[in-house]
């Protein structure tokens, strides 16, 4: 009898002592600067995206508003849908929009968006650096140019076969990287093609497709894949795998995103359902730098390097 009095205490003390860790384990680790206060309560879905004026863009069904980092509003743009838009950048005065399947233009100080590029084939887009050209992929992994002022087709390249799940263009606008699937006797791959004639220049395998594809400021490409975060580099060697690392921030089956850091120092991934996490990982090793305790509704840098993550009253500012 004392000894099984003993077992059960050992075994009592040993779950005490795993809820304590997994408790330990969801301490949020990226401690707050500050709190923006956001004056309508949002909800799963909406988007942040933060402009090269240094302006929050927050968008909810049929409608982006734009906060100073004060929380005071902006502008405000509408869409002629209910479905949620997100900015995907500002030149000038002016913002590219994405809403599903459709990139409009927009004034940045506000009013209605205005029509521009849709097709059921958009699969992603990506701006040339230089301000050339807009570039899209299809479902088949064919790139089409879009005029950066009317968001119009100018020219296409072939398709190649694989879904385009990420695309991103090189600093000096002179790559442009497509993430593609599986296709009919084609491996997943990211195709590296030349911006100016779209050659494939070369194709490198993944043994999982590449989703969120972006670019950092010395050309170094992130993606993920099934969890794990992926940090390529382009060189003689071809596209090579600097480091993986598989962040504890994904939910059970969800998905997942990421953020590149202006700067390129950092990297956030974030899971999306019950459970998820965020993620600030140092872009040069991929080692874990902070952890939130759950995921932010959608999260964005900031032209400074300051980390926005939107939750549903709030904008928090993260170190």
């Amino acid at each position: 009898m004392r000894r099984t009095g003993h077992a059960r205490a050992r075994v009592f003390f040993l779950c005490l002592a795993a809820l304590l860790a997994a408790a330990c384990g969801r301490e949020d680790t990226l401690p707050p600067a500050r709190q923006i206060p956001l004056a309508t309560p949002v909800e799963e879905g909406a988007t942040l995206a933060v402009d090269s004026a240094d302006l929050l863009w927050v968008g909810t069904p049929g409608r982006l508003t734009a906060l100073d980092t004060a929380g005071r509003a902006r502008a405000t743009v509408t869409i002629s849908r209910d479905s949620v838009p997100r900015v995907l950048w500002r030149t000038g005065g002016r913002l590219v929009i994405r809403d599903g399947r459709r990139l409009s233009g927009a004034d940045a100080a506000g009013g209605a968006a205005k029509a521009g590029y849709g097709s059921t084939g958009l699969r992603a887009a990506a701006r040339d650096p230089r301000g050339r050209w807009v570039f899209t992929a299809n479902r088949r992994g064919g790139i089409m140019g879009l005029d950066p002022a009317s968001l119009q087709p100018r020219w296409s390249w072939p398709e190649t076969g694989g879904e385009a799940l990420g695309m991103a263009v090189s600093p000096l606008a002179d790559r442009v990287y497509v993430s593609v699937d599986r296709a009919t006797d084609l491996p997943a791959a990211v195709q590296v093609r030349d911006a100016g004639s779209g050659r494939v220049l070369m194709s490198a395998e993944q043994a999982e497709p590449l989703h969120g594809l972006a670019a950092g400021p010395d050309g170094t490409l992130y993606g993920y894949a099934d969890g794990v975060v992926v940090r390529l580099r382009h060189g003689p060697q071809g596209l090579r795998r600097v480091w993986t690392e598989t962040p504890p921030v994904r939910a059970s089956g969800g998905e997942m995103e990421l953020r590149v850091d202006p700067s390129g120092a950092r990297v956030a991934v974030f899971g999306r359902g019950r459970g998820a996490r965020l993620a600030v990982l140092d872009a040069r090793t991929g080692r874990v730098l902070g952890l939130t305790k759950t995921a932010p509704l959608d999260a964005a840098f900031g032209v400074e390097g300051r980390l926005y993550l939107l939750e549903p009253r709030v904008i928090r500012e993260v170190r």
